[in-house]
């Protein structure tokens, strides 16, 4: 052995002579069963046609196809691999990875990061689309239900560079009276009315009069600045206060919060606290869709409730499949009077857990004498009774409309007199530790109880059971096994897009995943998990 070959880092020279043998194609060594032959056919089937048209065709060709490139990414995914420089090692050791680049160079970590950044969110979406229909052919893909559910997912971002919306108020509030200092000063020092100027305004007559004047402007200790420049020098910095406290407001919309290192996360409270005390941090709402225990499409939001997020996740699933599901299915996180009602009229049934279900079982609910659905109610006169037998009548519709435009009515009750009651401690909630003046109101949403009770006949139902059942087993084993199998429990990137465009990998392979498993445990056709009507 030659100690300077081992000095200078050439391998190659240090063993003894080997006879060269002619590598074979790398698919002899891989198994009939491993899942990337799997993947390798799947992915063959679809049209690629979109992706082609995100390179140009003038200029240097890419190293490596870019399906060739997609089906190496999503491999990746499927072994929970999410960094390119991992990748890109991979490509060099695994026989999988090699087999398919089918004899093309090996690709750096720089190809695998630019071929990312050239992805967009739609042509994933229609590459999702087309596996799914795909699937649709021989298994149980059917569009008959989708699951829906929600969970916070931690951001790529410092967790204390937070920018709250109530702070950046409270000192766009004080401007006013800054600027009407500022105002009194120069009109001090000028002898002109600057009352009606704006910042701007102000800067372009300072910067006017310290000309002419000749001031020069001076910095540093021991050298005394003239009024002019210092009357300057506060407008300059109350005119890019205004402008840096616009451009936040502008970066936070309807949100609360936002993060420096990440403008489009929002401060959530999550489950993952490990410093148990309730610590915001740097997180996105991540929804997921899921049939037959596929992932069907993904949803990127800011807003930490459930609640808003189901209308625009379905318009978005709407317009990724042709096809219509019948059913939804979620929680009672997404129960809400604008989302029934979107959902029946666009032809949908729901499965959604009534908020109420849960507390409407308990003794507490059914003897509150103070709630509508404990009092009588006669249809003839439209009156209810409460449990001193004194009647509540109509008295007017009130109308109230949320955020985002949805108008709720309510129909209003009101007790003729109260006076007197030995149960109005029990019926009344107490405000501020006392009984309220007025006479007992109750509001009720008519339109709401309508929905609710066709939402409850299919939620009470035996197929209801089926799907109430699977949406606990189908939903949250997917973000169980995104979450904890493949180790993703932080965004790897900054920013909606490159989000989004993650977490559609990571639902190729995710899909890629259960597709063999249901083959290999022969699964295949089997769309709910069956349960006793029963139980």
């Amino acid at each position: 052995m030659n100690r300077n070959h081992i000095q200078q880092g050439n391998y190659t020279k240090l063993s003894g002579f080997r006879q060269v043998v002619l590598s074979l194609d790398y698919g002899f060594q891989i198994g009939p069963k491993e899942p990337v032959r799997l993947l390798d056919a799947v992915l063959e089937e679809l049209d690629y046609t979109r992706l082609q048209h995100l390179y140009s065709s003038k200029g240097r060709k890419s190293l490596v196809p870019p399906h060739l490139l997609f089906k190496v990414y999503v491999l990746a995914m499927t072994e929970g691999i999410v960094s390119v420089r991992k990748i890109a090692e991979q490509c060099t050791k695994n026989i999988h990875y090699m087999w398919l680049l089918q004899g093309y160079p090996t690709p750096s970590h720089m190809v695998f990061h630019r071929f990312f950044q050239r992805l967009t969110v739609d042509v994933l979406r229609d590459l999702l689309s087309q596996f799914i229909q795909a699937l649709s052919e021989f298994d149980s893909l059917d569009f008959s239900e989708v699951i829906i559910d929600g969970t916070k997912w931690e951001a790529y971002a410092n967790k204390y560079t937070f920018v709250w919306k109530k702070a950046i108020l409270k000192h766009y509030a004080k401007l006013p009276d800054k600027l009407l200092v500022l105002q009194y000063e120069i009109q001090n020092l000028l002898d002109i009315d600057v009352s009606d100027m704006t910042e701007d305004e102000l800067l372009v007559l300072l910067e006017q009069s310290i000309r002419e004047k000749q001031i020069e402007f001076v910095h540093g200790t021991g050298k005394r600045k003239h009024p002019l420049q210092r009357a300057f020098e506060s407008c300059l910095a109350l005119r890019d206060k205004r402008n840096e406290y616009d451009e936040k407001l502008a970066i936070l919309g309807s949100r609360n919060s936002y993060s420096k290192t990440d403008h489009d996360a929002t401060f959530m409270r999550l489950k993952e606290d490990h410093m148990l005390n309730g610590q915001l941090k740097p997180a996105y709402n991540v929804q997921l869709a899921v049939h037959s225990e596929y992932i069907m499409g993904v949803g990127v939001f800011p807003n930490p409730t459930d609640t808003n997020t189901l209308i625009p996740f379905m318009q978005q699933l709407e317009g990724q499949y042709k096809q219509h599901f019948q059913y939804v299915v979620a929680d009672a996180g997404y129960d809400s009077n604008e989302n029934l009602a979107w959902l029946w009229a666009h032809d949908y049934k729901t499965c959604i857990k009534p908020s109420t279900y849960e507390l409407s079982k308990t003794k507490k609910y059914k003897k509150d004498i103070g709630r509508a659905d404990n009092m009588v109610y006669d249809e003839a006169t439209d009156t209810f009774t409460c449990a001193k037998g004194r009647t509540l009548r109509f008295q007017y519709i009130r109308r109230n409309k949320s955020k985002t435009g949805f108008i709720k009515q309510n129909r209003v009750y009101r007790c003729e007199n109260c006076n007197y009651c030995g149960l109005r401690k029990e019926c009344q909630k107490l405000k501020f530790g006392k009984l309220p003046k007025g006479n007992k109101t109750i509001y009720i949403a008519t339109d709401y109880r309508e929905l609710l009770a066709k939402n409850k006949a299919v939620f009470d139902s035996d197929y209801g059971l089926q799907l109430r059942v699977n949406r606990s087993i189908q939903v949250e084993g997917a973000f169980g096994i995104t979450k904890e199998d493949f180790e993703y429990t932080r965004f790897r990137h900054r920013g909606k897009v490159n989000v989004e465009k993650d977490l559609l990998l990571l639902a190729f392979g995710y899909n890629l995943l259960k597709l063999h498993n249901r083959i290999q445990k022969k699964r295949l056709g089997q769309r709910l998990f069956e349960t006793n009507s029963a139980a």
